[in-house]
């Protein structure tokens, strides 16, 4: 506790009449941003499976949480020692089956009690507490998670399969009839059922678009490697050309992966 104490005391002094310049005009708002980046380099950190650099970026994380505390404390909002009392109530009430012997006999019980203890703690209806600025294919994986709580779900994945061929069709004839807005709400509703259809094979379409971006890009760079060793311009080749070099990063990669 001494280090996080250290950094509790390092902000206050940034953020002092003898601190940094930079810190002491930083607000909420403006730290959001940076805040945001830090929690994607986290991610990038995990993906890349390197702890070395996870460490520094739960730093830079922490670092955040506790300057956003701090500029709580200057204006007597609440302290750093609330949140830390928030959270430590938090997870011990939420978890009576680990601190309060509490018995809960399926895994479904213990969902359904966050959820009634969310209730308790001033969440009115189900789907309060769902950021508004959540990335979208994510907001909808828990905006869907949370209605099948309450038995608002398809009952077997043949019916999401049903739906997306459905949403299919609604979308091929809406871009036919050349209605923007249409087809706008018809390619959301696609998305929408095809992060369905995800949740209930256990994918996170959030996860899995990111995943599936990442490794295009990678097999570009690679793509872009090969054209250049061999004094090619991507520009000046045709379809067929790239999709023949595509192809070759592609059989490279299950070559490296035997």
């Amino acid at each position: 506790m001494k280090d996080f104490s250290d950094l509790v005391q390092i902000i206050r002094k940034l953020r002092s009449p003898e601190g940094c310049p930079w810190d002491r005009e930083q607000t909420p708002e403006s730290l959001i941003p940076f805040m945001i980046e830090e929690v994607y380099e986290v991610i990038d950190a995990i993906d890349h499976k390197n702890d070395r650099e996870l460490a520094r970026e739960l730093g830079d994380v922490l670092l955040h949480l506790v300057f956003q505390a701090v500029l709580a404390e200057e204006d007597g909002r609440f302290t750093v020692e609330d949140v830390l009392k928030g959270i430590n109530h938090k997870m011990i009430s939420r978890h009576p089956h680990v601190f309060k012997g509490v018995v809960f006999n399926r895994e479904e019980d213990i969902h359904n009690f966050w959820e009634q203890k969310k209730k308790t703690e001033g969440r009115k209806r189900l789907l309060d507490g769902i950021p508004h600025e959540l990335p979208s294919l994510h907001k909808a994986y828990r905006v869907q998670s949370k209605a099948s709580m309450v038995g608002f779900d398809w009952d077997k994945i043949y019916d999401v399969w049903l739906k997306i061929r459905e949403e299919i069709n609604e979308l091929e004839s809406a871009s036919s009839a050349e209605n923007k807005q249409a087809v706008e709400m018809e390619f959301g509703d696609l998305l929408f059922s095809l992060v369905n259809v995800g949740r209930f094979l256990g994918i996170n379409a959030d996860e899995a678009l990111r995943k599936s971006t990442d490794k295009f890009i990678r097999r570009f760079h690679r793509v872009e490697a090969i054209a250049d060793k061999e004094e090619k311009d991507l520009r000046a080749m045709t379809l067929d050309e790239l999709e023949s070099l595509w192809q070759r990063v592609k059989e490279e990669e299950v070559v490296s992966s035997r």
